[in-house]
């Protein structure tokens, strides 16, 4: 994750602003994004930077939301909690070599304890034995650990090499909270593990190369999701693969397709592998005055033995200029009883849920951005469902947000 392409990037330690290498055979700072995906090119992101002598520049840069969450019904509740991770990110290059070393961290075991927040319709991984249903898991302490290797090989080709104990493999869009679409959301999507659940792979080698802007690259990794230990880093193992085409079409949309195997990825059920597909497209937007809207378009598919479910998402982020953000997303995810923990087990239940949220920045003019806004979720469902969740669920959340400024 980097700058705005052509951005000048203040020093954290207060020395004079500078202008860093924007470009690296072809491919401009803003279009990388989490693991090896891409973003549009234009997609600013704000950091602390530092530079340690002549080669290398550090990054920072963090999201914290410290929340109270309230979902209504039967199988809701509430809790007082904060999801966060931050990023540390060291970066040199020359002519014809880029190196990047990356570590992303988060509390969220402990700040919203090892069973997650609650998030009605949400599924996956599971805790002590019993599938998470309704809540949405933490993240693992080691959220990300790798080292990116890039080679030019023309004015406007490369080939890389993407090496990670904890990481994320060529499979999805951009991960959901590196999404400028979706970073100022403190919700996860529920069609998450539909598109972008690998983005925390215990043990992820991708190979790839670029021209222009093509991408295309392909995986080995370990297709186990994370278990509920989240402050360890697990056994690496290779036992999956996954493959991502991507191109940006212009500076404002970054498309990819992609497909992956993923051996035997639910705890629960170990002898159960699963393919799974995606298409996304992401697009940005900016305005006079320096507002944006950011937008993601994303399908997924996950079939395992003989059956399939499928997940459709659309969400948008409109910084209306410097203090106020409007955001909302829709999904339609098919689940199963058995993943609702319903009968019967193996009907699928279409589930849609809109969710439509603002903050209003209080520090606009400082280094750090402090937000405080709300959202709510509304669900909607089969009637049949109407004995376990009601006629109509809804999820509230108020919360304080903090990230790097705009202004360093």
């Amino acid at each position: 994750m980097a700058g705005g392409a052509d951005a000048t990037t203040p020093s954290m330690a207060g020395m004079p602003g500078m202008v860093m290498p924007s470009v690296f055979a072809g491919i401009p700072a803003g279009r990388e994004s989490s693991g090896t995906a891409w973003q549009p090119d234009a997609t600013p992101m704000f950091g602390h930077h530092l530079m340690l002598g002549d080669d290398w520049m550090l990054m920072t840069h963090y999201n914290v939301f410290a929340a109270y969450d309230e979902q209504s019904g039967r199988r809701g509740d509430s809790q007082l909690h904060s999801v966060n991770w931050a990023m540390l990110m060291a970066e040199r290059q020359d002519a014809e070599n880029k190196l990047t070393l990356r570590g992303m961290f988060s509390l969220e075991p402990w700040t919203t304890t090892k069973r997650g927040y609650p998030l009605l319709f949400q599924t996956g991984e599971a805790y002590r034995g019993r599938p998470l249903i309704d809540r949405q898991h933490p993240h693992d302490f080691f959220m990300e650990l790798s080292g990116t290797y890039r080679r030019a090989l023309a004015a406007d080709a490369t080939a890389f090499l993407y090496v990670a104990p904890s990481g994320e493999p060529a499979l999805g869009p951009t991960a959901f909270p590196h999404r400028a679409s979706a970073m100022v959301n403190p919700m996860a999507p529920i069609s998450h593990h539909w598109l972008d659940s690998s983005h925390i792979s215990f043990g992820v080698v991708t190979l790839g190369g670029s021209t222009g802007r093509w991408q295309i690259e392909g995986s080995a990794f370990n297709g186990r999701e994370p278990d509920e230990d989240r402050w360890d880093i697990e056994r690496p193992t290779l036992d999956s693969y996954a493959g991502r085409l991507s191109f940006n079409a212009g500076a404002n949309w970054s498309l990819q397709v992609s497909r992956g195997y993923m051996a035997s990825p639910e705890e629960l059920h170990p002898g159960e592998s699963q393919h799974r597909t995606t298409v996304s497209a992401q697009h940005r937007r900016g305005f006079a005055g320096g507002g944006q809207l950011a937008t993601t378009f994303a399908w997924g598919v996950n079939r395992a033995g003989g059956n399939g479910t499928e997940a459709y998402l659309i969400e948008s982020a409109w910084e209306t200029g410097e203090k106020l953000t409007i955001f909302g997303r829709g999904e339609r995810v098919q689940k199963t009883g058995e993943e609702l923990g319903l009968n019967p087990r193996a009907e699928k239940f279409a589930i849609r849920q809109l969710s439509v949220g603002g903050s209003y920045e209080l520090t606009p003019q400082g280094p750090v951005a402090v937000a405080l806004g709300g959202a709510v979720s509304y669900s909607f469902k089969p009637g049949q469902l109407d004995a376990a969740y009601g006629k109509r669920p809804v999820g509230a959340w108020v919360f304080v947000r903090i990230s790097p400024g705009k202004k360093m």
